[in-house]
């Protein structure tokens, strides 16, 4: 995406737009882009980056029921993922005034072309798309006289509900692998008997997503686990497992356990991502190595895993003194990791 088309558009009566920032506008804020309007999105990283490079900004599962004002414009660079995008375009007409534009911006791959034909349709109004360099602009016009479309299928995007290939845990659209066992994280969980700290240990579940692997751990003991995940959807989630299976510990939001104290845990488990909305981010990997590594006590251990393509072996040197292969299976590597 042109980032320089999303600042023109921020800049456009900023006091009355709001921009929806979920991980593809993180650049933008990197850079420190200095925008006067309010700011919603469902990641942590970006809320702490834009607390003070705008108005005002709110973190939470797109909640658009939290907002407590309409807005002449949505700025909204698309998601990578369908429902976010329709449960977004559905919310629209209870966040803009008469009169509102909703303004989607995307590259041809992000699907921008059908979800202008789908977003003009929901407000009765004509699509506008037009190719601004390589990316394009959809703009839909909101008229509080005119008689919406039909709703857009958003798969009910704010329900918590028991997908059927979790085994009653509860998960929702909105973070990846949502609906399914994660093949790394199954992998993962199955080294987990023979590594374990004895019960009551203090255990760090780093990018939880829903919760799959502290469920994993409740079975084989009572500990003390601190969950954490960048994603809203990720830790409403996880924090509804918690309660359901009464694991004892806590859910917060932190990007790669940066915000959590150091020397917290005798164990650490991760299946770290290595996808950013669109794009492939090659530190991500290493962020989370090197947070963990100041997350475990002294004599701690943390255990990995990772697509075979990532070279963690060699990335996590840098932060341990001894990385053993466990296991290696259907793509994936499982790695063991101390400072002893």
């Amino acid at each position: 995406m042109t980032f320089a088309l999303l600042t023109q558009l921020l800049q456009q009566n900023p006091s009355e737009t709001l921009w929806i920032a979920d991980e593809n506008s993180k650049p933008l804020l990197v850079q420190g882009v200095d925008f006067r309007g309010d700011l919603l999105t469902n990641r942590w990283d970006i809320a702490k980056l834009s607390e003070h490079q705008t108005a005002r900004t709110f973190f939470n599962d797109f909640r658009i029921d939290e907002l407590s004002r309409r807005y002449r414009s949505v700025v909204y660079p698309l998601s990578k993922e369908k429902a976010v995008v329709h449960h977004i375009i559905n919310c629209c007409p209870s966040m803009l005034g008469q009169g509102g534009e909703l303004k989607m911006l995307g590259s041809k791959r992000s699907g921008i072309k059908s979800y202008a034909s789908k977003s003009a349709a929901y407000f009765g109004s004509a699509p506008q798309l037009r190719k601004c360099g390589s990316d394009y602009i959809s703009v839909s016009l909101f008229n509080s006289d005119a008689e919406l479309g039909k709703t857009l299928d958003g798969d009910n995007y704010p329900e918590l509900r028991k997908p059927p290939a979790l085994g009653g845990l509860i998960s929702k659209p909105g973070q990846f692998g949502w609906d399914k066992v994660d093949i790394g994280s199954d992998l993962l969980a199955t080294q987990f008997e023979q590594y374990l700290p004895p019960t009551g240990a203090r255990i760090v579940d780093l990018g939880c997503g829903y919760g799959y692997l502290s469920s994993r751990l409740k079975k084989l003991g009572n500990f003390h686990i601190t969950a954490t995940d960048n994603n809203a959807a990720a830790l409403l989630a996880c924090e509804r497992n918690f309660k359901l299976l009464e694991i004892e510990g806590v859910v917060v939001p932190s990007d790669a356990g940066a915000d959590l104290e150091a020397n917290i845990a005798d164990f650490l488990v991760c299946n770290p991502p290595f996808h950013q909305g669109f794009q492939v981010e090659g530190d991500l990997t290493d962020r989370f190595l090197k947070q963990s590594a100041r997350l475990l006590c002294d004599r701690g251990q943390a255990l990995f895993v990772v697509n075979e393509f990532i070279p963690l072996a060699r990335k996590a040197k840098q932060f341990y003194a001894e990385v053993k292969l466990l296991c290696k299976a259907q793509g994936f590597c499982v790695y063991r990791l101390t400072n002893h």
